[in-house]
């Protein structure tokens, strides 16, 4: 049935940097091939897997005493096992030969740390490998023989496993008029002749298991879902000795019923023609059986893909169906909505991009089952790929908060995690540290290789005069302005866009800088909405803000439902606690106290230490709107619930006070006052003496010591000074 075609030639243009998805799928392209929501880890040619002219079928398995993760692939030579312990550089580690000679067809399956290999090959058998060897070859590619050698059949066209009963089931073998010949292998070298089931003559492939679907007469059994060129013929195994048929199917316009997999509920079994787009012109189309009752399955549905590629083989893990649809390539579909009898292909990876025509060429099969979620694809002339999802599809990455390359949507780690080298990037990744090299710049990075552009410097003030007569004299400049009372002196006396100097009797200067900084902001939504929302449970579920330039949020407005001890905590980008604050909290509006110094950054999160006491939290009916900038220094960007409802909600904290701390700034320019002559100056002058009654903070309360913040300095002739203290005063 199958023709060898013409190998097509593809320029793989793969990157060295060292962090999973060397490829990723960027704009429907990886690695110059067609994709979706799937990255290209690494390729290995044909050579490179041993050679042979076509690949076949493919299976994996995960060394118990290490992890090692080993891909199990055919070719119409043999069997390639190779260790995909480092997806990027997937190793041969060792070649199994053909038992006789050469197939087109060879099938693959693993059970208590051995493989079971057949082939269509004449004599060849069931070819035994104990998989546990693998670990200890120090010098690969070795070559290795079949531990033990099943001779109950010749050639076989495909070996099923169902792992939780030790059976192993020849199918398309020259037994039992090529019906599934049942064997016992839980002693893997010494498989077993338990029985047969040939009732609806040749199966073509089959999956067997047992059984936890809605049929509860069938529940615990072992049953047995079969294509059989023409139905879906579904059998009781339990007893091998007297397999009993429990239903075959048709379905109109068949062609050949090639191959199918239940879902993981076992309601549902999704099955595939492998001549119907070639023989009828129709697009690929899966067949979607609700054998909820096993004596009647039901067609619920089909789905008909875009591509007019032949189907091969398909498998599920979780809600996505994994299949190797020749020339299309790898196709992933979901069945969020099988239950209305459709499916959503929501993911693809072309590894024949030349065209999509029904013809015997590209993938054969794949194998979603890793726990690192790497995917394994053949290539009938090409070789062997290895991929991954990506996006919202993968439930894989790195889980370690610290690591380069956190996910912090992963659910389960694949062992991909990354350390920073000295440019900020994946350790790996080649150091060209990008940025600004200029050393007079005020962005300097004193590791930066590779000059970006970025650089940029603050332009000082133009100088001014004044005359003081018989008012003091008021300086304005740009917002942000720094003040200074010498051209060397280390702080300023105050920040803002204007400064009235003390009355003086002669001459004085001040000094001033622009500066990037902005002062005494305010964001966030500004009160709750009380008609859309709710006082609620504080430490579910909070808020993520981003960093411009190093920062002081100052405080957060919170609306408590009841007075109690309330604590804020602030989180790094890898979750990691950076400041903690307690404070008593009063029913109605409170302004809490953060005073914390934020350097810039991605990611930082705001949240609740606390369950009670319920604070305010605005609903998706309240006009919530993402991002809320903070000037240009801070932007409130998201919170932490997954999903659509991410930017529905507006978690507690209401007016952000937020200052810059530390920006850059210009060289300072001198302003000058000159004092004219006028009757009492000198008295003036004198009675101008005061002193430092009282310091406070910008919410009213007396401060002791002030550090890094805005105060007002109080004197005893009733004027008052506004200062940003650096350091402690």
């Amino acid at each position: 049935m199958l023709q060898k075609a013409t190998p097509v030639l593809f320029a793989l243009a793969l990157t060295c940097a060292n962090a999973w998805g060397q490829s990723p799928c960027v704009n429907g392209m990886a690695g110059g091939y067609p994709c979706q929501n799937v990255d290209l880890v690494s390729f290995m040619g044909t050579e490179e897997v041993g050679g042979g002219n076509n690949m076949n079928d493919i299976w994996g398995w995960t060394d118990p005493a290490d992890s090692t993760e080993y891909v199990l692939l055919g070719r119409s030579n043999g069997t390639a096992f190779i260790d995909i312990s480092d997806p990027i550089n997937p190793v041969l580690v060792a070649n199994l030969p053909t038992q006789t000679s050469s197939s087109l067809w060879r099938d693959i399956k693993v059970y208590d740390n051995h493989a079971f290999i057949v082939a269509e090959a004449g004599e060849h058998g069931m070819q035994v490998v104990d998989l546990t060897q693998l670990g200890s070859i120090t010098n690969p590619p070795q070559s290795i023989q079949a531990d033990a050698v099943y001779s109950g059949w010749g050639n076989a066209h495909n070996i099923v496993i169902n792992e939780s009963t030790g059976r192993a089931y020849g199918v398309g073998t020259n037994t039992f008029s090529g019906g599934l010949h049942i064997v016992d292998i839980s002693d893997p070298l010494n498989p077993v002749l338990l029985g047969e089931f040939s009732a609806d003559g040749y199966t073509h492939d089959a999956q067997v298991v047992s059984y936890i679907g809605p049929d509860e007469g069938f529940s615990g059994k072992e049953i047995a879902f079969c294509c059989n060129e023409n139905t879906i013929t579904i059998a009781d195994v339990t007893d091998p000795t007297d397999a009993t048929l429990i239903s075959a199917t048709g379905y109109a316009n068949s062609g050949y019923t090639h191959q199918g997999w239940l879902t993981e509920d076992h309601h549902y079994f999704i099955s595939n023609d492998e001549t119907d787009e070639l023989n009828q012109g129709i697009n690929t189309t899966s067949f979607i059986w609700d054998v909820s009752d096993l004596s009647a399955p039901v067609l619920a549905g089909t789905f008909v893909s875009t591509s007019s590629a032949i189907d091969h083989n398909m498998y599920v893990r979780d809600t996505l169906v994994y299949q190797s649809n020749y020339r299309a390539g790898l196709r992933i579909l979901s069945t969020a909505e099988i239950d209305n009898g459709t499916l959503e292909e929501v993911a693809f990876f072309d590894v024949d991009p030349a065209s999509d025509a029904a013809q015997f060429s590209g993938t054969w099969s794949n194998y979603p089952y890793f726990a690192s979620g790497v995917i394994a694809v053949t290539h009938m002339d090409e070789g062997l790929f290895l991929l991954q999802l990506s996006g919202q599809l993968s439930a894989y990455g790195c889980t370690d908060p610290l690591a380069c390359n956190y996910n912090p949507d992963a659910e389960e780690d694949n062992g991909s995690c990354l350390d920073f080298n000295e440019c900020g990037e994946c350790e790996g990744a080649e150091l060209l540290c990008i940025g600004c090299t200029d050393a007079e710049a005020c962005n300097y990075s004193e590791v930066a290789t590779i000059d970006d552009g970025s650089c940029f410097e603050i332009e000082a003030p133009e100088a001014q005069t004044a005359i003081q007569t018989a008012d003091p004299v008021t300086f304005n400049a740009a917002p942000g302005t720094y003040w200074f009372e010498t051209e060397s002196a280390p702080n300023p006396i105050f920040i803002g866009a204007s400064y009235t100097l003390p009355f003086a009797p002669s001459d004085v200067s001040i000094w001033a800088a622009n500066s990037n900084g902005e002062f005494d902001l305010s964001g966030g939504k500004s009160a709750p909405d009380f008609a859309n929302g709710q006082y609620h449970p504080n430490s579910n579920y909070w808020m993520v803000f981003d960093v411009y330039q190093t920062s002081l949020l100052s405080s957060v407005d919170v609306y408590a439902l009841n007075g109690g001890n309330q604590t804020i905590e602030i989180l790094n980008a890898a979750g990691e606690l950076i400041q903690s604050t307690e404070q008593e909290l009063v029913p109605g509006l409170n302004q809490f106290s953060l005073n914390a110094e934020l350097p810039a950054g991605d990611g930082y999160q705001i949240r609740s230490g606390d369950q009670e006491p319920l604070l305010w939290r605005d609903d998706n009916g309240a006009e919530v709107n993402f991002p809320y900038d903070i000037g240009t220094i801070a932007s409130i960007v998201t919170t932490t619930i997954a999903g659509e409802n991410a930017l529905n909600y507006y978690y507690f904290y209401y007016n952000w006070k937020m200052s810059s701390i530390d920006p850059c700034q210009s060289p300072r320019t001198e302003f000058t006052v000159t004092v004219e002559e006028v009757n009492g100056l000198d008295e003036q002058a004198a009675s101008g003496s005061r002193q430092l009654v009282r310091m406070v903070d910008m919410t009213g309360r007396t401060v002791d010591q002030a550090r890094n913040q805005i105060v007002f300095l109080l004197y005893s002739d009733g004027t008052a000074e506004k200062r940003f203290i650096h350091g402690w005063r």
